[in-house]
């Protein structure tokens, strides 16, 4: 089932790639990232170096469901470790895979469509090994922190869409930062155990936290009256880890939204706009049909129905891959220059599952299993039809070098 117009190909053909700033740590790995790419063959297809990158993500993925079906509980450190490593390649490999392209004389739209396709099926699988080394298991706490990630990398490619502009983070923060904190997250749980997560800050430094009033106290009346609230912020580590990271999803979201609704600095250029629909009214129905397709989704997970081992992986896999097939849409839209539309059937879907979650149709578990099926097979048909599409329209080959060009 073709799934792309011929105007929509000949717009992605015209996509020109703008690069979203580097961040300073950015900076300092390009010689590394340079060094590395110099040392591939050139036979070495980009595309192929970044599908490497996601298998061993979703490898680690099914290690960490299978080890710990619920995401939580001690695990092997090995584990953790696995986790550790699978984020080190696939931010590194993700890196050199565009180096790789303009070297071998194989830059395409594909490309950059690949990559980031394969960042929003990643989502889903890096936060759920998150959420397994912080020991939250699978109910609010995890689903929370996996919105405060989802919401911004799905806000970044809105605001790509309708500004041409993709900012996430600083010119001191990005995604090399974010990732190796994901990294250091993992090998701190593979040293100190997931015990820690559960520990407060009063316990790390019980001969200091009880005289923290007092020193208080001497600073004068504004410090004095933290006190006695000392003891509501004396949360476990892992609450400490899922708050900041909702306080920077909060501001990066805020932001997000402010540049694309209200500021409108950044005007796409007339040979960047194509087909599209912009202005603020598209802009606000584009984020409503993705925040109804994050809210049906958050209440079907939330949803007290767990029936047996892995089933918050189940249920969690099945709204990852549909969150990484409307994401795709958004980016294949963008770069074809095309209106944008969510795929309404995950949205039926998920309403579907949780109006059966109530009344109990069919068995919840096994609703979710038949979820997790069709959003495997959704996903599957759209990916592999638009790569289908777009190599023979540009006469390329996706995971090989068709015409070489050094």
């Amino acid at each position: 089932m073709p799934f792309l117009s011929t105007r929509a190909l000949r717009g992605l053909q015209q996509y020109q790639y703008k690069s979203g700033g580097y961040t300073i740590l950015d900076s300092w790995h390009q010689p590394f990232w340079n060094g590395i790419t110099n040392m591939l063959p050139t036979s070495l297809a980009p595309n192929l170096i970044t599908l490497i990158g996601i298998t061993g993500l979703i490898v680690a993925f099914l290690v960490t469901a299978t080890m710990l079906p619920e995401l939580e509980g001690q695990g092997p450190a090995w584990v953790y470790l696995m986790n550790a490593a699978a984020v080190f390649a696939y931010m590194h490999l993700d890196c050199i895979d565009g180096k790789q392209a303009r070297r071998t004389g194989s830059s395409s739209p594909l490309g950059q469509l690949f990559d980031h396709g394969c960042d929003a099926l990643s989502v889903h699988y890096l936060l759920a090994c998150v959420a397994t080394s912080l020991n939250v298991g699978s109910g609010w706490q995890a689903v929370m922190g996996m919105v405060s990630i989802m919401g911004p990398w799905l806000l970044a490619h809105w605001e790509e869409y309708h500004t041409g502009l993709m900012t996430y983070g600083t010119s001191t923060w990005g995604l090399t930062e974010a990732n190796y904190l994901v990294i250091t997250l993992h090998l701190w749980t593979a040293y100190f155990g997931t015990g820690f997560w559960a520990s407060h800050p009063s316990q790390l430094i019980p001969h200091v936290w009880p005289y923290i009033p007092a020193a208080l106290h001497s600073l004068g009346p504004a410090a004095q009256s933290l006190g006695p609230y000392l003891s509501w912020l004396d949360f476990q580590w892992n609450y400490v880890v899922l708050l900041a990271m909702g306080g920077c999803s909060i501001q990066l979201s805020s932001q997000q939204m402010w540049r694309v609704l209200v500021d409108g600095t950044a005007k796409l250029k007339p040979e960047e706009k194509g087909h599209k629909a912009l202005g603020q009214q598209a802009a606000v129905s584009h984020l409503a049909q993705l925040a109804a397709i994050m809210g049906l989704g958050v209440w079907w997970l939330l949803e007290p129905t767990h029936h047996g081992p892995a089933q918050a992986h189940v249920m969690g896999g099945a709204f990852g891959l549909l969150y990484a097939l409307e994401a795709t849409k958004l980016v294949m839209d963008h770069m074809a220059k095309e209106p944008f539309e969510i795929f309404w059937w995950p949205l039926w879907l998920l309403g579907a599952l949780i109006f059966n979650s109530k009344l109990q149709f069919i068995n919840p578990a096994f609703a979710a299993w038949l979820a997790a099926a069709a959003a495997v097979a959704g996903y599957l048909q759209y990916v592999l039809s638009i790569i289908d599409q777009i190599c023979l329209f540009l006469d390329i080959n996706c995971l090989t070098i068709k015409h070489k060009r050094i």
